[in-house]
């Protein structure tokens, strides 16, 4: 039996918690080597791999499909079409009113977008697939083609995507509050816009990718994919290949960011899976950037028929908003049109905004389907909102600062509860606003807009603020929402001999450092040293039942299971050490991985391996009754329906009226994302989304030829942001806890919610002069040059 240990424990004792302080993300250096292992460096015996033949027209029938002569070439091992095997990919979500329109994992009879798989081949190398792609030869009967979205819902005539409709509208919904009307009839000024969002994509770093391997001895399937939630992935796919849940394995390994696509699955995916069923051996595919820029993650395109209706002193009274959600050929697995409903549920922003009308048309057009995208509709919502804002601010007279102040909420006044049922729990959002101002030097740049204006130069001053409600709970998903989801995570908790602490996870992590965070949640919520703690996630072999990695949800909800698992096995170790010191529990305290009195320091103490040790070693020496070990599962979700955290954005930049370039000279942010665990990794997280939303913001878009060809699928004509691009950057946080267990708010979305808006805003402040307005994006410089030309005439 392990000995106790008597010593000075104060001296051995930390005073700084884990929580709270900077710990480098333990598994950097492995990604800086180069030495992580991702979905395409994994090869595994009798090996295959797949390629697709993609519709090369957005909206055809399929008359005939040979594939004689591909099947004739060497090296291709299997040829699938959708007429031999066609799953139907199954639904999640059922809301009133929603159709659920055919999502097969091939094409069959009909295609409605250019790039939809129609067949599959798998061969011994990509290239022969490819090369075999090439002899499919399949006869089309072209059909009408409609890529506007506007254009789709008033007036469809015989571009119907799916005939059975009668209309091309996936999805209306509309809300209406009591006193709207009687708002805008009080109001002093009523400020109408026509505002536009623009389609662009995720582009992840790693695009996606699947290897399905299926043994047929065994009649089991494993499959590795890059993927946010590898749980939700082997039960969707349990339901739509009709196999066994408990035969299929899904392993994430290190993805190479989310972004919100790779919580979706695609009929891609699915066919490779179906290839390694029908071979009995390994198929692998990835998806190269063409394919992803083609099918991948297409979000936040909408027209926005929007008015304000406010009083001379700047209140808001109320808004309404027409809103038309361009979905492509329909919503992705599993989110379907939830992007637009958030869009409509963040509008009001962190304002008294009590009266609210939306009217919510999501239409069908011949485009690749809208997917999930990092900010899910709220980017929108906020470039709406704070376009509005500012505009109101000039034709009022006000400052656009103190337009916000005079609208924001006060922290007296939460938790509040929005028109369409959000709940905001906690903040100051005022405060925020004000430290942004300070951190900037707002003053001072106003004094240097005018003195370098004097110069001939025009710098603009953006800002924009936004509320994301993170970290939704089950009633709100199944709610509201309609969606067969759960708003809770897990942890299984345990110990070895040797006092070390594995933590296994239902969530699994796309670049967010859970390795590290999660370990420091735990060091604190148990008194374990953190190095003595490993994480270990994205194996559903191994790990308990988990939703995945998005709705910036992860700290809140993972964090939470890890505080409940850890104080399980924190009650049991107290107990055992009660036990053995002959002290009573509650008198007991864990720090540094030691087991001390709390009052009286000097007394005698039992190390944490000790404790572990004895709990599995030498059970028989446990209190009577007890059962050995230490392992301990828990599922947190919090209490309250919505955990909200916030930001204001202030970017000063600088516009040539001649070129239309757009120069961002520096960038603020104040955020308030509750206890920080690591602050290091949440700024990290800050820029990263930063510079996603300045992409969309200024480069990135989908644009399509009126035949339905995606004229920017290549990095030629698709641009991101690049370091040149990326202004000077200061971040800083408030903490106000929220009211979920460790106080934590979700941070890995937020940055990117409200660049678009301050961006534009700033836009048009430096332009002021010559009265133009910023209504479009993205905010290109032949963007600025038509604002001003039409100015000139």
């Amino acid at each position: 039996m392990p000995e106790t240990i008597t010593q000075t424990v104060p001296q051995l004792l930390s005073e700084q918690k884990a929580v709270g302080k900077s710990f480098k993300p333990r598994k950097d250096f492995e990604l800086l080597k180069g030495a992580a292992q991702y979905t395409d460096d994994l090869k595994l015996p009798n090996m295959v791999y797949a390629a697709f033949l993609r519709s090369p027209y957005a909206h055809a029938r399929i008359k005939s499909i040979d594939i004689s002569r591909a099947r004739e070439l060497e090296g291709v091992v299997y040829v699938l079409t959708g007429r031999e095997t066609a799953k139907q990919l199954v639904y999640w979500m059922q809301k009133p009113g929603m159709r659920n329109p055919e999502r097969l994992s091939l094409a069959t009879d009909k295609v409605r977008f250019v790039g939809e798989p129609i067949a599959a081949v798998a061969a011994t190398t990509r290239a022969i697939a490819e090369d075999a792609i090439e002899l499919i030869d399949i006869e089309y009967e072209i059909l009408p083609v409609i890529v506007d979205g506007e254009k789709s819902l008033e007036d469809p005539r015989n571009a119907l995507l799916y005939e059975e409709w009668g209309d091309n509208v996936l999805f209306h919904d509309q809300h209406n509050s009591n006193g709207t009307e009687e708002m805008f009839k009080k109001a002093d000024c009523v400020v109408k816009e026509k505002l536009v969002s623009n389609r662009y994509s995720p582009t992840p770093i790693e695009t996606r990718a699947i290897l399905a391997s299926y043994d047929k001895n065994e009649n089991t399937l494993l499959v590795y994919a890059s993927t946010q939630f590898p749980h939700v992935l082997r039960t969707f796919l349990s339901q739509t290949i009709d196999f066994p849940e408990n035969k299929i394995r899904v392993i994430a390994p290190k993805v190479g960011g989310g972004f919100g696509i790779k919580s979706a699955v695609f009929q891609d995916e699915v066919s490779t899976v179906i290839l390694s069923m029908k071979l009995g051996r390994p198929v692998k595919w990835i998806e190269d950037r063409k394919e992803h820029l083609l099918v991948a993650g297409h979000e936040r395109q909408q027209v926005h028929y929007v008015e304000c209706a406010f009083k001379k002193n700047g209140t808001l009274l109320a808004v309404r908003d027409k809103v038309i959600a361009d979905f492509g050929c329909s919503g992705t697995f599993w989110t379907e049109v939830q992007p637009a409903m958030l869009t409509c549920a963040s509008l009001p922003g962190p304002y008294r905004l009590e009266y609210y009308d939306f009217d919510l048309w999501c239409v069908v057009t011949n485009k690749a389907p809208c997917g999930p995208h990092r900010g899910f509709g709220r980017p929108v919502a906020a470039y709406v909102i704070e376009r509005m804002m500012d505009i109101g601010a000039r034709k009022l007279g006000l400052d656009p600062v103190e337009i916000r102040l005079k609208n924001m909420l006060d922290p007296n006044e939460l938790p509040w509860t929005t028109p369409i049922g959000v709940v905001y729990d906690s903040g100051n959002y005022k405060e925020v606003l004000k430290r942004t101002l300070t951190l900037a030097k707002y003053e001072e740049l106003r004094r240097e807009q005018q003195r370098l204006l004097r110069k001939g130069k025009f710098v603009g001053i953006g800002i924009a603020t936004y509320v994301e409600y993170t970290a939704p709970s089950s009633s709100r998903l199944q709610g509201p929402l309609g969606w067969a989801v759960g708003g809770w995570e897990s942890c299984r908790l345990t110990a070895d001999p040797s006092g070390k602490v594995t933590a296994y996870l239902g969530m699994a992590g796309q670049g967010q450092a859970h390795e590290t965070i999660f370990a420091q949640i735990i060091s604190d919520a148990l008194g374990v040293k953190y190095d003595d703690i490993v994480v270990n996630e994205g194996d559903t072999m191994y790990s308990p039942y988990g939703f995945g990695a998005w709705a910036s949800r992860g700290t809140v909800t993972t964090g939470g299971a890890c505080i409940k698992a850890s104080r399980k096995m924190k009650d049991k170790v107290l107990s055992i050490a009660a036990h053995v010191l002959k002290e009573p529990p509650e008198d007991l305290g864990i720090r540094d991985s030691i087991v001390f009195s709390k009052k009286n320091p000097r007394q005698q103490s039992i190390t944490f391996k000790e404790v572990a040790d004895l709990s599995l070693r030498f059970s028989s020496r446990l209190p009577e009754g007890m059962e050995p070990g230490l392992d301990f599962i828990s599922f947190y979700e919090p209490e309250a329906p919505t955990t909200c955290s916030y930001a204001t954005h202030l970017v000063v930049t600088e516009v040539d009226p001649e070129t239309g370039a757009i120069k961002l000279l520096s960038y603020y942010i104040v955020d308030d994302s509750g206890v920080l665990v690591n602050p290091m990794t949440a700024h990290g997280q800050v820029h990263g989304a930063l510079a996603h939303g300045i992409g969309g913001a200024m480069l990135e878009e989908l644009s399509y030829n009126p035949d339905g060809q995606l004229a920017s699928s290549t990095f030629i004509d698709y641009l991101l942001p690049t370091a040149d691009l990326m202004p000077e950057v200061l971040v800083d946080s408030i903490e106000t806890p929220s009211l979920t267990l460790g106080g934590f708010k979700g941070l890995g979305e937020g940055a990117a919610i409200p660049t678009a808006a301050a961006i534009t805003n700033a836009i048009d402040d430096a332009l002021s002069s010559f009265n133009v307005k910023f209504v479009e994006l993205p905010a290109k410089p032949e963007m600025v040059l038509s604002l001003l030309t039409k100015q000139d005439h």
